[in-house]
């Protein structure tokens, strides 16, 4: 029994340490080039949560966002971003959210800072459409990197009822969350992560990647979002921070 335990600890340690080596430094995934960032005036729907965003500005490794929720809007699970913080301004309807696991409901003209590290989670509760909306200003921007993660999770979780399920949603989460700094509120981010550094590897050789030319931003005539940017004919409007 000891000699078993032995080789199936020294199995795993070699599984952690090839994997890592492989997936990370020999063979790394190649960084998302250009056309992965949607470009301003860019719309982008998530059925699952029933979100529709748009991209306001790109500038200096930041991006600004409308965000509409429809009636009903389940919105996403509740989540935190550990390096960078949300605005959460609303400019038409009511919003409501789980703010550290207490429910708070924002009402047009209304502003939430939500710190990083925050458990959070907007959605809409009425049967009329909420707009979060706010200054394009640096503080109400995130991370351009961001931009890329949402596309990639809204084509991704979108495609099928499965990959909103285990094993694929999981699989799929070791290789986003360490990337785009998007964990679940509902387990200890120490945890997911020793959890996501022993599968990662799998994952990857199982076909998960951190972005896929599938779910880049497209126009709808189905060209790169390189291209899209000014097709949309809609006038820039004022920014929001969104999930």
């Amino acid at each position: 029994m000891k000699t078993f335990a032995l080789s199936l600890l020294g199995v795993v340690a070699a599984y952690l340490i090839v994997g890592t080596l492989l997936d990370s430094v020999i063979f790394p995934e190649r960084e998302p080039g250009p056309a992965f960032y949607p470009p301003p005036g860019y719309e982008f729907v998530s059925k699952t949560e029933g979100f529709r965003q748009r991209v306001l500005k790109r500038e200096n490794g930041l991006f600004w966002l409308e965000l509409e929720l429809e009636p009903h809007a389940p919105g996403p699970p509740e989540h935190v971003h550990t390096s960078f913080a949300e605005h959460f301004v609303v400019a038409e309807g009511t919003l409501s959210f789980l703010f550290r696991g207490q429910r708070r409901v924002l009402r047009a003209g209304e502003t939430l800072l939500v710190p990083p590290g925050t458990p959070h989670k907007p959605y809409n509760e009425t049967s009329a459409r909420v707009v979060v909306r706010g200054p394009m200003e640096p503080e109400y921007a995130m991370p351009e990197r961001f931009s890329v993660f949402l596309t990639q999770a809204y084509g991704f979780f979108d495609e099928s009822p499965s990959n909103n399920q285990p094993p694929a949603a999981l699989l799929q989460m070791s290789r986003f969350a360490p990337t785009y700094d998007s964990w679940l509120a509902a387990i200890p981010i120490p945890l997911q992560k020793s959890l996501f550094f022993v599968i990662r590897p799998a994952a990857r050789l199982l076909g998960y990647r951190t972005h896929y030319e599938k779910y880049m931003p497209r126009n709808p005539r189905g060209g790169t979002a390189a291209r899209a940017g000014r097709s949309l004919g809609r006038p820039p409007t004022r920014p929001a921070n969104a999930d």
